[in-house]
């Protein structure tokens, strides 16, 4: 292989990836800064170091020592594999199993493809790896990683290497800004790179990038100078410092209203299911499931639990069926049955009842009168749909939703029931009076409290 030169800012992360300490690095932050390149080399290189380190051999059945890959498996073989194949001289390496491994010297290998695999991802549970590298790393969810680092501990013949994991990504607003930028944890580290930091483009790239990105300055800002907070832009309804200034909010109510909130499956997406109690999630299902009887059975038995006559389903698609059978299941119950498309209660100030809904959201968050959503993929969801202002009057439009679902690269399902129940919320009847409160002055109080379990037949 030829001699491989690295840009000063490539050769800070290489050198952090093949240091003696267990570490992750977070490499990349703009458009041109030489991510992909990093990613290929350093994955050659450190797979043949661990082959020295462990002493391999050449085997009929090569060690597995980590996985590489992409939130998509598709864009993974469409992008970083033909990125490797490019770079890396054919005669150090082999494809097999129809690309999804990457054996090197016929010695060692690694797994390789997407996080959408589900059979690869039930095989992490089990893996003993020594590195991992994701590319394109602001597509994924904190959980997918999660399971992956959990597989960082392989030893052979009692020799435990340094455990290393490499993230490419492009600014945006997702966990690796929490975890490498705004407070990096133990063991994380950032390396920013911008295209003026690669010598291999050509002069004019930043006129590339002007021109390319010229109607979205938010973009622009993020993609050329590497600004990860560019993308919680103007036109961002609900941003990840709103929600984070949630973690001091220490809710208190004089009276309880409690719902369950359902956003229906359309095709693979996910049917999301939600108690909330006062702006506090209380209880999460995600299913996978279009059979009207079986969801609605699923919303009883939440309703039961939690001990709420509420309920509010989107009814578009199957959800008109859904809400049918809930009033017949429970008729003195109180169902919700909302509509998105449908106009708003001021046609002055929103377009729809989908744009009113999450314009409630974002108030009752800026205004911190909701708790800190504890679910992840539920904060990336709120702060995915972008809106904008489509009259003199301030009337507020949001984008459509296949908008948001290919930016997000998934459906906002979870972050719309959230919305749904928020708004549903406000329209119901009090479950619980309380005479006394606890007040943060005084916390010794009781709470003296009523149920009203009026509607709780059925």
């Amino acid at each position: 292989m030829a001699e491989v030169k690295l840009t000063p800012k490539q050769t800070s992360a290489f050198r952090l990836l093949t240091n003696p300490d267990d570490l992750a690095v977070l490499y990349g932050g703009a458009k041109g800064g030489g991510k992909d390149f990093l990613f290929v080399i350093w994955i050659k290189c450190w797979v043949e170091h661990l082959i020295q380190f462990f002493e391999l051999k050449p085997s009929e059945n090569p060690i597995a020592l980590g996985f590489v890959g992409r939130k998509r498996g598709v864009d993974f073989k469409d992008t970083t594999l033909e990125d490797f194949k490019r770079i890396i001289p054919a005669d150090h390496y082999r494809l097999h199993d129809n690309e999804h491994e990457i054996i090197f010297h016929e010695t060692a290998k690694v797994f390789c493809g997407g996080l959408d695999d589900p059979k690869r991802v039930e095989k992490f549970n089990s893996a003993n790896y020594a590195l991992f590298a994701i590319n394109q790393a602001e597509e994924t969810e904190r959980t997918e990683i999660s399971v992956l680092q959990a597989s960082l501990r392989l030893t052979i013949n009692g020799k435990r290497p340094p455990y290393k994991q490499l993230y490419t990504a492009n600014p945006a607003d997702c966990w690796l800004k929490e975890d490498f930028i705004d407070a990096p944890k133990p063991g994380r580290v950032f390396v920013p790179a911008l295209y003026t930091d690669n010598p291999h483009l050509p002069e004019n790239y930043g006129a590339t990038l002007e021109d390319a990105f010229k109607h979205n300055a938010a973009i622009l800002r993020a993609y050329k100078y590497g600004d990860w907070l560019a993308l919680q832009a103007m036109n961002q309804l609900i941003t990840s410092q709103m929600l984070a200034h949630l973690k001091e909010t220490h809710l208190r109510h004089k009276v309880t209203r409690r719902i369950v909130s359902c956003d229906p499956s359309m095709g693979g997406d996910e049917c999301v299911i939600y108690a909330i109690e006062n702006g506090r999630v209380l209880e999460e299902l995600i299913l996978h499931e279009r059979d009207t009887m079986k969801v609605a059975g699923e919303i009883v038995v939440m309703m039961n639990r939690h001990l709420t006559p509420n309920a509010a389903v989107d009814t578009i698609g199957i959800g008109q069926g859904i809400s049918d059978r809930l009033r017949e299941v429970k008729p003195n119950a109180f169902i919700q049955a909302v509509n998105s498309a449908e106009k708003a209660s001021d046609l002055e100030r929103w377009s729809n009842v989908r744009a009113e809904m999450w314009w409630n959201a974002m108030t009752e968050i800026q205004e911190r009168r909701v708790a800190y959503p504890e679910d992840e993929e539920l904060r990336t969801q709120l702060c995915a749909p972008r809106f904008k202002v489509v009259n003199s009057n301030g009337k507020i439009q949001l984008e459509p939703k296949e908008e948001t679902k290919k930016r997000l690269g998934r459906s906002p399902d979870r972050a719309d029931a959230y919305v749904q129940g928020l708004y549903a919320l406000a329209q119901t009847p009090v479950i619980i009076h309380a005479d006394r409160w606890r007040s943060e002055e005084d916390e010794g109080a009781d709470d003296v409290t009523t149920a009203v379990t009026s509607g709780m037949t059925g």
